[in-house]
C-alpha cells in the first residue's frame, strides 16, 4: 500500500556535487529542489506531476530545480539522482532538455548502461563505489560524453526485452529460443558473444529484481520469490547468499531504516522545499541545518 508517512527509502548517499537514493511505496507532497532531479525506474514506470501540468507516466525523467513537483512511486522502485546546478554535467544536461521546459523525458535502456548485478549489489547492501560508478556512468550518458554501445543482433535486442517485460517464473532459454528462430546452443552462445553475460544469468538478474521490487513494495518474500519463478523461500535464501552473500532477512533488516553516507569531503549542500495546497512555502529543508 502506498503512503505519505513511511516509503521505502534505501541508503542516501552525498558525494561531490551528487546526491543518490532508491524510493519507492510512496506519493509526495507537492515540493522542489535546489538540483536538478533524475529519476530512472528500474523495475516498471512511475508517475510524476509537473507544477500544475497533468500527470505523466515516465520510465525516466529529469526535472529542472526549484520546479514543483510530486511523484508516485507506482508500485516500482526508481533511482533519483540529485545533481548541483554548479556542476558540468548538469550544465550540459540542462543545455541538452531544458532550455524550453521544466521537465523532460530521456529515451534510455538503464540496463544499456549499466551492469544489472552492480545494480543489485548496490540494491541489497551499502556500496558507495559501485553506486558512485553507475550514477557517474548515468550522468555521462545524459550529458553526452559517452556512446552507448548497441547490440550488432537485433535478435538480442528482442531477447533482452522479452526477459525484461516477461513473466519471471515462465522465462525459459527454449521458448525464448523459438521465438526468434534459434536453437538454445545457439541462442546461449550468440547473447554471451552479443552481451557478455550468460543468459541463464541475465534471467536470474531479471527474477532476483522482480522479488525486490516486489518485497519493497510490501510482497512477503515468499510470495514475491514464488512469482518470480523460483521455487520457494528456500530457492531464493540460497540463491541471494550465493551471488550477494547476504540473506532475504538481512535485507529487510538492513533496509528498515534509512542512513546517510557521506562519500566526500565536499557534499551537495541540498535543500527540498515542501508547498501546500495552496502553493505557499511551508517548510524548507536543508543538508545543511
Amino acid at each position: 500500500m502506498k503512503t505519505t508517512t513511511s516509503p521505502f527509502r534505501s541508503n542516501f548517499y552525498l558525494w561531490n556535487g551528487v546526491s543518490a537514493i532508491f524510493f519507492s511505496n510512496c506519493i509526495t507532497n507537492t515540493h522542489s529542489h535546489n538540483t536538478l532531479q533524475i529519476i530512472t525506474d528500474i523495475h516498471d514506470r512511475f508517475r510524476c506531476r509537473v507544477g500544475e501540468a497533468p500527470w505523466l507516466t515516465c520510465k525516466n525523467l529529469i526535472i529542472k530545480q526549484d520546479t514543483p513537483h510530486q511523484l508516485d512511486t507506482n508500485d516500482s522502485v526508481q533511482l533519483i539522482i540529485y545533481l548541483d546546478t554548479a556542476t558540468t554535467a548538469a550544465k550540459s544536461i540542462t543545455a541538452r532538455y531544458l532550455q524550453k521546459n521544466l521537465a523532460a523525458e530521456p529515451e534510455f535502456n538503464l540496463f544499456n548502461i549499466i551492469r544489472p548485478d552492480d545494480l543489485q549489489q548496490v540494491l541489497l547492501k551499502p556500496d558507495p563505489r559501485t553506486l558512485h560508478n553507475i550514477v557517474s556512468r548515468i550522468l555521462q550518458h545524459l550529458a553526452g560524453e559517452t556512446t552507448v554501445v548497441t547490440k550488432d543482433d537485433p535478435r538480442i535486442r528482442i531477447i533482452e526485452q522479452a526477459i525484461d517485460n516477461g513473466r519471471p517464473d515462465q522465462l525459459n532459454t527454449g521458448a525464448l529460443a523459438t521465438q526468434v528462430h534459434l536453437s538454445e546452443s545457439r541462442l546461449r552462445s550468440l547473447f554471451r558473444q552479443q552481451t557478455g553475460v550468460p543468459i541463464y544469468k541475465y534471467i536470474l538478474w531479471s527474477r532476483i529484481r522482480f522479488v525486490i521490487n516486489r518485497i519493497m513494495t510490501g510482497s512477503t518474500i515468499n510470495t514475491a520469490a514464488w512469482e518470480a519463478g523460483f521455487t520457494d523461500n528456500s530457492h531464493f535464501h540460497k540463491t541471494l547468499v550465493t551471488m550477494f552473500g547476504i540473506s532475504p532477512s538481512q535485507f529487510l533488516r538492513d533496509n528498515k531504516t534509512m542512513e546517510i553516507f557521506t562519500c566526500s569531503g565536499s557534499p551537495l549542500n541540498f535543500e527540498t522545499t515542501i508547498f501546500d495546497a495552496n502553493g505557499q512555502v511551508s517548510a524548507i529543508h536543508s543538508s545543511n541545518s
